[in-house]
């Protein structure tokens, strides 16, 4: 084994790499364009059916300025939209007491593996899963291994555990693709 990490996750860092993933990730990045670009088509398209069908009338030069300004708003602050969201879904799962990560968690790795032990699981997957390290600071590492799951690592906690150097050293071998935000 050439690294163990015992990790405490909180909600907030839930919180947090979740709306990392949806600010900064690259599926993040995409969907908030796509969504911007949709309700952009979806607006001229609502405007041009009120002309089509009312004609060039004071109700629908009114109607097309004021739902052009409602929906470049709304695009504006699209970023401020998903993240409310998110912390909402996230207050909703707790309530139910389905958060979607364990609190309690240890992370070995070895040569060939990464062996996460939680209470309920084990789970042994093989480096080539991981898609990309994210660095975010010196607040987060997360080692994804799909496009939406991550490993979440706080730096605090790397850094009072193992070398945080030679253990990034060890990740950069076995991930071609990192990021640093």
């Amino acid at each position: 084994m050439q690294f163990k990490l015992d990790i405490n996750l909180t909600e907030d860092d839930y919180l947090e790499y979740n709306l990392f993933h949806a600010m900064q990730s690259n599926t993040g990045k995409k969907q908030i364009r796509k969504s911007r670009i949709f309700l952009a088509v979806v607006t001229v398209i609502l405007i041009a059916i009120v002309f089509l069908i009312l004609g060039c009338t004071f109700f629908s030069i009114t109607y097309a300025i004021l739902l052009g300004l409602f929906m470049g708003l709304y695009i504006l602050f699209l970023v401020n939209v998903v993240k409310r969201n998110i912390k909402s879904q996230i207050k909703k799962l707790k309530k139910t007491g389905k958060l979607p990560f364990d609190a309690v968690s240890r992370l070995e790795f070895h040569e060939d593996k990464i062996i996460e032990i939680t209470d309920s699981k084990r789970i042994e997957q093989g480096y080539e899963v991981l898609e990309r390290i994210c660095i975010v600071g010196d607040r987060f590492v997360y080692l994804y291994y799909s496009s939406i799951g991550a490993f979440i690592l706080p730096v605090p906690q790397i850094k009072n555990q193992i070398d945080q150097d030679d253990f990034l050293n060890f990740l950069f071998q076995k991930c071609n693709i990192v990021e640093y935000y």
